[in-house]
């Protein structure tokens, strides 16, 4: 959510209501029951007859499209594209029964035919030599040096929670609610399938970055499903509160228990603003912990109980596993994990004091490129990234030296770009003392001229930008952002680094589809495509220079050794340009 989006939601909090008055013992089925009886502000509660047969959701299959002609996208956006039939709208429909998370909104947009897609034009891979090197491709030998995925922003919600903003959902709030929320562990679970099917088992990936958000609410319960999926966890039960069956029998709906598919490598994370705050915003205290495991909700959650999950306000069915995390907690949980994919705490494993930041660095091609976390999320709270002079001065810093003096190719990874980070206390307050400018930041990972990549999320956009150094001697550094998971075109990009042999470097990234195999798969990508074409969401798809790219960059002098090191052993067969583009 950025501060635009923050700015109307804060007014729209200012207008709520407390919402319904939950009954006397507030945690019972029974009682969410009784309120939903007594009508909410989700819709009309379903009258004694029960119209829809005991559904509390519509069977997947009754809404794809009918008469659709199946096709196969491929994987590689280098091949073909999952494209809508329609454009974007210039704006969302004013009207609030134009939500597509509600049964008015999707059945709407489904009538315009807002739920179908073709194969579209691939997307051409652009040169982009901002940062120095000749615009024509080599000639020469070149060399595979690492072969790794990026994604971020999969914000896997507990959309049961009390402390959703559900009722208030609107275009200028994005995500406050999504249509397909859902369907987001299936989708995680999906795109790891995918991913595992890319690779040739000749050169398997050999590790991930996971851009931060991962959930969406700092809550227990959402972090555990993350992990699950992404370990591949057997039986992973995405639900909290009542145990829900809206579409009545076993592996028919969002509820039910399924079997994930794990990420196909090791992966690192570093966290984002919805990992630490509520909603994205709001630091943990007594008054958020108790609402978030409380029996009642303000400003609106899911309701299963009820036909098409209407959000509501009342009573709400507690449940202790959602439970607010602090900084502290995520060493530990990301510690409870299996060995494979692995590795044992994703990286925070080396973390000595949370509190201060869950920075650390980790050698993922060892004797070659290090990967330096740097921990974004403001500790003051609000949505923008704030970086502090202690960890600068304390890691930062001594952490692209000792790179430096390592002689190794170094890449950042933190969840927010210095675009979007600031000096201010939350979102509206003074400035903080001791937080450092973002141009300070960038203008000093511009100095190590090692640093060849910056990947980033938050903004939820497919975006590249490259950061100028002062002289040829440093040249600057790649930012990279790849798109969000929970949000159109929900892809993640492939990375691949090659030594050109002419001493300069090349950063493919590819962004990658995920092939759906069933209707439920297929259900989070058409809800998705429809909040992107009704306008409801932002629009992410950059332009044609921020998707499939070869980003330019000169050896660093320093790096030189463990370059050709590593390139006396690295693969010849460049996987960005033999097998993404093979893919049919």
């Amino acid at each position: 959510m950025n501060r635009a989006h923050f700015l109307v939601l804060i007014a729209a909090l200012a207008g709520c209501s407390g919402g319904e008055t939950a009954s006397a013992d507030g945690g019972a089925d029974g009682a969410v029951e009784a309120a939903v009886a007594d009508g909410g502000d989700g819709g009309e509660a379903d009258d004694a007859g029960d119209p829809h047969g005991g559904l509390r959701l519509p069977r997947c299959e009754d809404t794809e499209p009918s008469g659709e002609t199946a096709f196969e996208t491929g994987v590689s956006t280098l091949v073909a594209v999952r494209e809508p039939t329609l454009a974007r709208l210039m704006a969302p429909m004013e009207a609030p029964t134009a939500n597509p998370a509600l049964e008015t909104g999707e059945t709407l947009y489904r009538g315009m035919g807002f739920d179908r897609w073709r194969r579209g034009e691939a997307w051409a891979r652009q040169r982009r030599t901002d940062l120095g090197g000749p615009s024509a491709a080599p000639t020469g030998e070149r060399r595979s040096l690492a072969w790794f995925v990026m994604l971020a922003d999969t914000q896997l919600v507990d959309d049961e929670s009390p402390v959703r903003l559900a009722s208030i959902d609107n275009p200028s709030a994005g995500g406050a609610m999504r249509a397909q929320e859902a369907f987001l562990p299936r989708a995680m679970s999906a795109l790891n399938r995918t991913l595992r099917d890319t690779a040739r088992s000749e050169r398997p990936w050999q590790f991930g970055v996971i851009a931060g958000d991962c959930t969406d609410n700092a809550h227990y319960n959402e972090l555990r499903w993350f992990i699950g999926v992404m370990d591949g966890e057997r039986g992973i039960h995405v639900d909290s509160g009542a145990d829900d069956d809206p579409v009545p029998g076993a592996g028919n709906d969002p509820k039910d228990p399924f079997d994930a598919v794990a990420f196909p490598a090791p992966w690192y994370f570093v966290p984002g603003n919805h990992d630490l705050e509520v909603v994205g915003i709001n630091l943990p205290g007594a008054m958020n912990r108790a609402q978030a495991t409380g029996s009642t909700t303000a400003t609106g959650t899911r309701d299963y109980t009820r036909w098409w999950a209407p959000p509501r306000r009342g009573a709400v069915v507690p449940d202790m596993n959602r439970r607010l995390l602090d900084r502290s907690d995520f060493p530990m949980e990301l510690a409870r994990t299996a060995a494979t994919p692995g590795p044992i705490g994703h990286g925070l494993n080396t973390v000595m004091s949370p509190a201060d930041g869950l920075h650390y660095t980790a050698d993922v091609v060892p004797g070659l490129l290090r990967l330096i976390a740097l921990d974004s999320s403001d500790y003051t709270g609000g949505s923008i990234g704030l970086v502090r002079r202690a960890a600068v001065d304390t890691f930062l810093r001594p952490a692209l030296e000792q790179a430096q003096r390592d002689g190794v190719l170094a890449m950042l990874i933190s969840h927010h770009p210095t675009s979007s980070m600031d000096r201010r206390n939350g979102e509206f307050g003074g400035e903080v003392a001791d937080a450092v400018e973002p141009a300070e930041i960038d203008q000093l990972v511009a100095r190590y001229p090692n640093v060849i990549g910056w990947m980033v999320g938050h903004d939820h956009d497919l975006r590249v930008r490259g950061t100028r150094g002062t002289d040829t001697a440093h040249p600057g550094f790649w930012e990279i952002m790849s798109g969000s998971v929970a949000d159109w075109p929900s892809q993640a990009r492939a990375i691949e680094l090659v030594n050109n042999g002419d001493g300069t470097l090349s950063i493919f990234g590819t962004m990658l589809e995920i092939q759906p195999r069933d209707c439920a798969e297929r259900r989070f990508l058409r809800l998705s495509m429809i909040e992107h074409l009704a306008a409801w969401d932002s629009n992410h798809m950059g332009q044609l220079r921020d998707r499939n790219v070869e980003l330019v960059i000169p050896v660093p002098p320093t790096a030189l050794d463990a370059v050709n090191r590593a390139s006396a052993a690295a693969p010849t067969r460049i996987e960005s340009e033999t097998t993404l583009r093979g893919m049919r």
